[in-house]
């Protein structure tokens, strides 16, 4: 997931780990862009969850992207509404 700034990044980590999700906060792959350089990486299967939180704690999110397996290459999927873009 991205976000529009640092503080929505730092408040993400926070309230999910408040809530005893597993986030890591990491610098935006350079296959991403993000205003604010930073994106935070947590299990696909809690997505749902994830947003319904964020909605909740007014944490504005720019995108989520999936990490795929390609050709020993990492790929970014940008996600919109569940379905890949």
């Amino acid at each position: 997931m991205t976000f529009h700034s640092t503080y929505h990044a730092l408040n993400f980590e926070k309230v999910l780990k408040d809530l005893n999700y597993e986030v890591r906060l990491m610098p935006v792959p350079r296959q991403v862009s993000s205003s604010c350089g930073t994106a935070a990486e947590f299990p696909c299967e809690k997505k749902e969850e994830i947003l319904k939180i964020c909605l909740s704690n007014q944490i504005e999110m720019d995108n989520t992207y999936k990490i795929e397996s390609q050709s020993k290459s990492n790929w970014f999927v940008k996600l919109i509404n569940g379905k890949k873009e």
